[in-house]
């Protein structure tokens, strides 16, 4: 490096350290900015002249400390020192923009959870599944979604960190108008429950119950100071229950299986379908579809 383009400035311990400036002037090192304390000077010198101080101290009880360096190179020189902290940020910072857009697991919230086969093949087919990266627009994602059924009356896509957030809500046909005299509540289908809006009268399951066609749901009465008082049952419950439909056919293939799906959709008619399966076996030398369909009926 060229002489006065960096310098380094020095803290000296020790006492008498007019005689260590003598000796440095002795070996025509130039010493700038001196500052003469007790016990202590500082003084600053070119940069190539730091390894001569060195070695002109040594014998001499110094104890030498560098506090500062400026010049025109200073900011290479102070890149040169933090080089390993300065690599370990970019590093960092490399791996955030990277990773920035990875997802590792893909949660489902609300209705979203009956609704995740749904979801789910709406998602793989904009290329978004578990650990790969997001390269799809979330809003494009949210209107896909939307429109994939008309069971879905409201649908929000959100990532947080590396964990997409999948919030969903079913628009629920009621399969029958509310009765405000009834005394009782009774399920017309048998199923499990996945929700419950009770307004009067006592609940007498919870969601997640399995349920029986028959089975009381809200029962007219309420329990106050341990006396049993009478009154309407008034409420709704939502209830996830199964449509089987068996399809024979004498040869196997996906036009059988979706014509096997399509004609049970039929049968059910126009009921809330949130997940559909489909088995295939074999039986007396024919292929037998078996479809399950899982549907939402709000009984109130």
């Amino acid at each position: 490096m060229k002489r006065g383009k960096l310098f380094f400035r020095y803290e000296i311990l020790g006492a008498e350290g007019f005689n260590l400036i003598e000796r440095l002037y002795a070996q025509k090192i130039a010493v700038f900015d001196v500052e003469f304390h007790e016990n202590k000077i500082i003084i600053s010198i070119d940069a190539s002249d730091s390894k001569k101080l060195f070695a002109i101290s040594r014998n001499m009880c110094y104890n030498i400390r560098r506090i500062k360096y400026y010049g025109k190179v200073s900011p290479v020189k102070f890149l040169q020192k933090k080089i390993g902290i300065v690599l370990c940020f970019a590093l960092t910072l490399f791996l955030l923009v990277a990773f920035d857009g990875f997802v590792t697991k893909i949660e489902y919230l609300s209705d979203a959870k009956t609704l995740a086969p749904i979801i789910d093949g709406v998602l793989k087919t904009n290329g978004v599944k578990e650990n790969s990266f997001l390269t799809a627009d979330l809003k494009s994602l949210e209107k896909a979604v939307y429109l994939s059924s008309d069971k879905i009356s409201f649908v929000s896509i959100e990532k947080k960190g590396r964990i997409l957030s999948v919030e969903a809500r079913l628009g629920v046909q009621k399969t029958e108008p509310i009765d405000l005299k009834k005394e009782k509540i009774i399920s017309t289908v048998s199923g499990e429950v996945t929700a419950i809006n009770s307004y009067s009268g006592t609940a007498k399951v919870k969601v997640g119950d399995k349920v029986k066609k028959g089975d009381i749901l809200i029962d007219g009465y309420y329990d106050w100071n341990d006396q049993i008082i009478k009154t309407y049952a008034l409420g709704e419950v939502e209830i996830k229950a199964e449509f089987k439909f068996d399809y024979k056919s004498f040869a196997s293939g996906e036009k059988y299986k979706n014509r096997a799906v399509f004609l049970a959709k039929q049968s059910l008619k126009s009921q809330e379908i949130v997940q559909t399966k489909v088995e295939q076996k074999k039986e007396n030398g024919k292929i037998i579809y078996s479809v399950t369909l899982y549907y939402l009926v709000v009984v109130g």
